[in-house]
């Protein structure tokens, strides 16, 4: 049991409540599975309750178990909260992996990862249109000294991510190539409790970018970078030989050099911390600077922000198998964005675009929705 190797961190739980509803301003459900679900199993005291009864040996990983391992985002509010400063991520990923080798993924998670091993994308689709969005085919293969690693929802879901990234690195100046044999970054495998999978991805893709000789990948999907800045030396036993950053923090180094101008665009702007990117990485002011480098640009905040903003409501792949939980949590970001006044919403993750068009859609909105990235490509 991959579990026991957290007994300790399990039996420090003080069960005080912290990750359920002390968020900033007061108090409001911070879990997205306890929002929706309101039973005490679906948060992170309920589930840290769950490993103890596990490791302790009077109860069994069954569907019953899963069904509530799995109904979540890991947007990693509970920990950032945690009075006791711990692992509860990690905690779950070994929950999810002993669950995976007993095979009891639910099933349309399970097909995530299905898709993954088979079309190197949790989407099913053809390797050969990974590329099918950019411009040309001058910079694939090519030596460089950065690499642009797509990911996949930008290549095959969000590409106006994926061409706004490649438009504001060209116009920043940076030399970069794309791999011609990228593949999943291995989050998916993780996300369903596969390590192997997950290991084996992400082996293929840092002797890809070795044999690049890059020295530096930028990413517009914070989950793909998260995976490589926080698990791959993990999964692979060594550190990174290659520096890690997101599009929005090169692009604060070449603005800082004098090297990129941008547009006045004037609009009414709020920002959306991805759980990725913010609570996971610690990146809150990068996308920020970059917006506000945006002559005519008015920046406001929702009232959760920061370290204590809400998820979208869509990270993990939820929505595969808990979409009802995945857009009543995505409606209630999209209101609170609203309330601010904007014009347009922003964010830096394709998972919660995709959250936010859902939930613009249901709301028959005109409220604009867009990537960070997308909005500088507009403003170069």
């Amino acid at each position: 049991m991959r579990l026991a190797v957290y007994t300790n961190q399990i039996y420090s739980c003080l069960r005080c409540g912290f990750c359920f509803d002390h968020a900033v301003g007061g108090q409001e459900k911070i879990c997205p599975s306890y929002v929706t679900y309101g039973m005490e199993s679906y948060g992170a005291r309920g589930k840290m309750a769950i490993a103890r009864a596990l490791v302790d040996g009077v109860l069994e990983y069954d569907a019953d178990v899963a069904m509530r391992v799995y109904a979540c985002t890991e947007c990693g509010a509970c920990e950032e909260q945690c009075f006791k400063y711990l692992s509860l991520l990690d905690i779950y990923r070994a929950m999810k992996a002993d669950l995976a080798e007993r095979e009891l993924v639910p099933a349309e998670l399970a097909g995530v990862g299905r898709a993954v091993a088979d079309a190197g994308n949790p989407y099913g689709q053809a390797r050969g249109k990974r590329l099918g969005w950019a411009p040309g085919t001058d910079r694939v293969g090519k030596k460089a000294e950065t690499v642009f690693f797509v990911g996949c929802t930008p290549a095959y879901v969000r590409r106006g991510i994926a061409r706004g990234a490649y438009q504001v690195l060209e116009a920043a100046g940076v030399d970069f190539a794309l791999l011609d044999d990228e593949v999943c970054c291995g989050h998916p495998h993780l996300a369903v409790g596969d390590l192997e999978g997950a290991r084996e991805a992400a082996g293929k893709n840092v002797a890809a970018i070795e044999a690049s000789g890059a020295t530096q990948v930028v990413f517009a999907c914070p989950g793909c970078l998260q995976m490589f800045r926080e698990e791959v030396p993990d999964l692979l036993g060594r550190p990174l030989p290659f520096r890690v950053l997101h599009a929005t923090e090169l692009l604060g180094e070449r603005r800082a050099a004098g090297s990129v101008r941008l547009r006045k665009q004037s609009r009414v702007v709020v920002y959306h911390d991805p759980c990725n990117l913010g609570r996971g990485l610690g990146i809150y002011d990068a996308p920020r600077r970059a917006i506000d480098a945006v002559p005519g640009a008015r920046r406001v905040e929702m009232r959760r922000s920061g370290a204590g903003s809400f998820c979208c409501g869509n990270g993990d792949f939820v929505r595969f198998g808990y979409e009802p939980m995945a857009v009543e949590n995505e409606q209630a970001r999209w209101n609170e964005a609203v309330a601010t006044g904007a014009d347009l919403l922003l964010s830096a993750c394709p998972a919660c675009q995709i959250a936010f068009l859902d939930a613009k859609r249901r709301a028959k909105s005109t409220v604009d929705v867009l990537d960070v990235v997308e909005w500088l490509a507009t403003a170069i």
